[in-house]
This record gives structure tokens, C-alpha cells and sequence, in this order.
């Protein structure tokens, strides 16, 4: 009698007894105990032993940044033109229209735009499998907030009718100044030295692209911000352009690479988000109107800082009262100087915001700051530094400071 893929009774039981130590194939246990040691010595001695941890450790360092308003790295451990040549080089692209280029906040300067990505997929069907896909679609990829994409213009020139029949206040302007990475080949589509966080969580991509052969996705750009932020807020619907596949870990720990937004959600710990400028409240929107933290926040406190130059530039203006009925407590905090003073610090302003408010970072976090998860994105590196370093010394986990790469 058989058992299993051709394994006989007596072979079975002969690997049982050489297993178990019973039997004539039994080994003794010194020998035993032996052979699994040298095994592991010569697996700690092999290369795999340090490269996992080393990649892990440099997965860990380079995982995290944050970028200013100008589309400069800013960052704090990684390279931001480093991760630009690596998404030109290694990174699928996807043929992506734009379907709508709306206004954000009051002046109409922060810009929202709708991009369908091609996202066609073959599903298999027969009687024992039933409209199962083939493969993975491009926004499979996207499953936190905080990842990002990249962007390559296409080769032509934008035509004028793509950006043109547009007021100055809410429509698109009717110039694209050009805009390209340094040292693309001959031919090739230049690439955005910018990349862009996703602006729209997870779960409404999905939603908006059910049944569709594209992705739904959004992306938030700024007319006066670096120039591809500026090429990208004059596209007009109708325009072409291409996105690399989703990258990114989302909002993520500098010092360990298993803690996440996700493991603060299940850790049910408060939430403090603070965000800077259009790079920094885009990534941030996506984590607010994400549904695993709208649910967490009918239970535990989430508190957005949100640091704008002005009340008529901030973005999302609209949705502040949604997000505060979903449990969100919103703080917009306006740079602009009153009287014609000039604008304080960034650093100032958030030090001032955020520890130095009614009870301090305690009043701030809703609770004991040991037990809390901190969202940063958009600060210039020295500003995100030093505010890692105050909330450590007010007793938040240096592992609880999460980062977006680049933001």
C-alpha cells in the first residue's frame, strides 16, 4: 500500500523512525544534535546570513524622508534622484489619461489631477474557475497610504488644445513649461524628477476602478511648486502621460521595518498626523480617508496637524468637516504672517503647535505619548529631524515616528 506521491509503507516508515529516533534508521541523539549545529554554523558562515540582514537594515535606513514644497530630496537617510533613476531603469510603465484637473483649495493653485491608468487584465473561466484573474492589476500594488508613483511625459509636445480654454482662477493654465529628468536617452520620454504620493487612499482606488479596465487614482500637485508640479497642474482632460507601477512602503519606521501605519492600527494606539504644503497633506488625505482608520478612529484619537502658508492655499478645505465627522480632529495651522510680519519657522510653528499647545504633546496626542503612532510627511529633513528627536524626548517610541519615502 502506498502513501503519498509514491511513497511506500516501509520507506515512510523508515523516514518516520530516522525522524522520531525510533527504530533500526534511528540516529542517536549526540549525532542528532550534532548535524543540526554544524548546519546552522555553516548557514550563519554562508553570505545568505549577513546579506538578508543587511538588506533588511538598509531596506530599514533608506525607507523613510521627507521632502519640501520645492520637490527638493530633503530627506533625512534616503536619494531622492537615486530612486528616480531606479524607477527609469527597473519600473513598469502604464500609458495613464487624465480624466479631470480640478482646484483644491480657494486660489485655485493646488491641483487635483484624475488619472485612469490602463489597467486591462485577462480572467480565466471553466467549469471549475470562475472569472479568475491572470495576473495582478496595476493597483494590486497599491495597499497603504503613503506609496507613490513616478511620472514620464510623453515625447511630443503638449498640444495647447490639451491645456487651453481655461480661466486664471479654476481651470488649467494654457502653458506647460518643459520639464524632464537630466540624462534621459535620446528618444526616450523625459521623467519627472518628482515623485508623487497617491493622494486618494486604497480602498476608494479599488472602488473607482471596479469593473473597469483602468485604475482610478489621484494625485495632488501644486502650480507654484517645482516645475513638474507646475508641467503637471496645466494638463488638461484628454492628456497622456505614463506612471511607473506603485512604490513604496507607505508610512513606515526608520529604525524597524516590521512597524507600519497598519501595526498602529492594530496596536490600537492614538494617531498623530503632521503634514506640511501640498507634499505633505496628499499622502496624508489618503491615510485620514482610508477605511481601517476611519474605523479606528470611532475608538481612538486621530489628530491632524496641518501646516498651509494660508488659509486660501490650503487643500481639502472641503472635506475638514467630513473627516471631523468620521472622529478626525483637524487643526490647520496658517504660516502667513499677520500685519505683513513674516512667516515663523517651520519648525517653529510645529514646535509651537504641537508641543507647545495646551498640555502639551499629551493635550496634542489625546493620551500618554508612550502610546501613540506619529505620521509625519512634507517637512524640510532638518525640521523632520529635529521633530523626531523632541517627540523621543517626550517619550514617544523612536519606532512609533513613521515616515513616507520622500514626503
Amino acid at each position: 500500500m502506498s502513501y503519498g506521491k509514491g511513497l511506500s509503507a516501509s520507506s515512510s516508515q523508515g523516514l518516520v523512525s530516522e525522524t522520531h529516533g525510533h527504530g533500526p534508521c534511528a540516529l542517536a541523539p549526540g549525532i542528532h544534535r550534532e548535524r543540526v549545529f554544524k548546519k546552522f554554523a555553516s548557514f550563519r558562515r554562508s553570505d545568505r546570513f549577513p546579506t538578508c540582514w543587511a538588506k533588511r537594515s538598509k531596506t530599514a535606513r533608506t525607507s523613510a524622508s521627507a521632502g519640501n514644497e520645492n520637490g527638493a530630496p530633503g530627506s533625512l537617510t534616503g536619494e531622492l534622484n537615486t530612486a528616480v533613476q531606479d524607477a527609469k531603469e527597473h519600473r513598469k510603465w502604464a500609458r495613464a489619461i487624465v480624466v479631470e484637473n480640478k482646484a483644491e483649495s480657494a486660489d485655485g493653485q493646488m491641483r487635483t489631477l484624475v488619472l485612469s491608468v490602463e489597467d486591462h487584465v485577462n480572467y480565466l473561466d471553466g467549469r471549475k474557475m470562475r472569472r479568475r484573474q491572470e495576473g495582478p492589476r496595476w493597483v494590486d500594488a497599491y495597499k497603504v497610504p503613503g506609496q507613490f508613483v513616478g511620472i514620464r511625459y510623453p515625447p511630443d509636445p503638449i498640444s495647447d488644445s490639451a491645456a487651453a480654454s481655461c480661466d486664471a482662477g479654476d481651470g488649467p493654465s494654457t502653458s506647460a513649461p518643459a520639464a524632464g529628468s537630466d540624462g534621459d536617452p535620446p528618444g526616450d520620454p523625459p521623467t519627472a524628477r518628482t515623485l508623487f504620493a497617491i493622494s486618494s487612499s486604497p480602498y476608494s482606488a479599488r472602488r473607482d476602478s471596479a469593473n473597469l479596465d483602468a485604475s482610478i487614482i489621484e494625485l495632488l500637485v501644486h502650480r507654484d511648486g517645482c516645475e513638474d508640479n507646475r508641467r503637471l497642474a496645466c494638463l488638461g482632460p484628454g492628456s497622456l502621460i505614463e506612471v511607473s507601477e506603485v512604490m513604496g512602503r507607505g508610512f513606515a519606521s526608520l529604525f524597524n521595518s516590521y512597524v507600519g501605519l497598519l501595526s498602529g492600527l492594530e496596536d490600537a494606539r492614538n494617531l498623530l498626523l503632521i503634514g506640511a504644503g501640498c507634499r505633505g497633506i496628499a499622502p496624508l488625505r489618503a491615510a485620514i480617508e482610508w477605511t481601517p482608520v476611519q474605523a479606528h478612529s470611532t475608538a481612538r484619537r486621530v489628530t491632524l496637524f496641518y501646516f498651509a502658508p494660508s488659509a486660501l492655499s490650503a487643500a481639502y478645505l472641503k472635506d475638514w468637516d467630513s473627516w471631523r465627522d468620521a472622529g478626525v480632529q483637524v487643526h490647520p495651522i496658517y504660516l502667513e504672517g499677520s500685519n505683513g510680519s513674516p512667516a515663523p519657522d517651520i519648525w517653529e510653528a510645529v514646535r509651537g503647535a504641537v508641543l507647545g499647545g495646551p498640555g502639551g504633546l499629551m493635550g496634542s496626542v489625546g493620551g500618554d505619548p508612550r502610546d501613540c503612532t506619529v505620521l509625519v510627511a512634507g517637512l524640510p529633513g532638518e525640521a523632520a529631524a529635529a521633530l523626531s528627536r523632541a517627540l523621543t524626548s517626550e517619550g514617544v517610541a523612536g519606532e512609533r515616528v513613521l515616515f513616507c519615502d520622500f514626503f
